[in-house]
């Protein structure tokens, strides 16, 4: 609530960018006390650096421009405007990088670089892993719960195609198959399949539909007209995409909701306890589109 009060003492001394339909997004957005604007102009840059300035003074704070990062992009090309707080400078991205909720932001504005590095380093975790004593169902549990879920967060902010995914998961496979003393002419059905010998193991390619899609229905359905209406196109490569998968899963479960409750297997009474898409709130279609993605 502190932050808010300077955010929109600030915002209103210059103009936000203005979207191809008419949209204006706000010149100054912030995650607790971290603040990023973005204006069209370097003029209204320093002009909303000064009038920040002032309000957090007023407020007995103090921006360190070290740890602050600035960009500016002309055309497509970098500049190196320069911009400052007081007397103070503020680094640019291509002099030190900068990490922001995860996600390192460089010079190159690509993500290439970040997902070789979270290649190898789950090549580095696994190795790792491997190179202790523990038992092989132990090793697995280290990958489940240790490895795997620190994986997840920057293969969801990095464009990371499904193809370089894929290659992750069969170095993963690989160093499961060993701990598991299983042939290597085991499927992935086998390993991460939903059959009578389910084991409790998940798909890496799987985790990553299911964090794609996420992310793509939390920017479609968001009450922020900013934000789901300039949603940005999620890039996972030419093999798989979120903006197809969700339609499909959606008209997948409509139809389902058509054809209605039908039995699998012998007997009678089939119950379910879970809400059709007609009767179902928006938090439980997206949990309900996530599911059917995950099969």
């Amino acid at each position: 609530m502190a932050m808010e009060v300077i955010i929109r003492a600030s915002k209103w001394v210059v103009g936000g960018e203005q979207t191809r339909a008419g949209l204006c997004l706000p010149p100054i957005r912030a995650y607790m006390d971290d603040m990023t604007t973005l204006t069209t102009t370097a003029a209204c840059t320093k002009r909303l650096l000064g009038k920040l300035q002032e309000n957090i003074k007023w407020a007995r704070m103090k921006i360190n421009p070290s740890k602050s990062r600035s960009i500016s992009i002309v055309k497509g090309v970098l500049r190196d405007t320069r911009f400052c707080i007081g007397d103070d400078p503020i680094p640019t991205v291509s002099e030190q990088p900068v990490k922001s909720l995860g996600r390192w932001y460089n010079a190159s504005l690509r993500d290439k670089e970040q997902v070789q590095q979270l290649r190898q380093e789950i090549v580095n975790g696994l190795e790792n892993i491997n190179q202790t004593l523990l038992p092989g169902k132990l090793k697995l549990w280290c990958l489940q719960f240790g490895l795997l879920p620190r994986t997840m967060w920057p293969l969801t902010v990095y464009e990371a195609p499904i193809t370089t995914v894929e290659k992750m998961e069969r170095t993963i496979t690989s160093y499961a198959k060993k701990w598991l003393r299983v042939p290597r002419c085991l499927t992935n059905i086998g390993l991460y399949g939903k059959g009578v010998p389910e084991l409790p193991l998940t798909s890496l390619t799987e985790d990553y539909k299911c964090s794609k899609v996420k992310l793509q229905l939390t920017l479609r359905d968001s009450r922020d007209k900013t934000i789901s209406a300039v949603a940005p196109p999620l890039v996972t490569g030419r093999k798989w995409t979120p903006s197809d998968a969700v339609p499909q899963a959606s008209s997948a479960l409509r139809h389902k909701d058509i054809v209605g409750q039908v039995q699998h297997g012998r007997g009678f009474g089939l119950t379910t306890s879970k809400p059709t898409w007609r009767k179902a709130t928006t938090s439980e279609r997206r949990t309900l589109v996530v599911e059917e993605v995950r099969r």
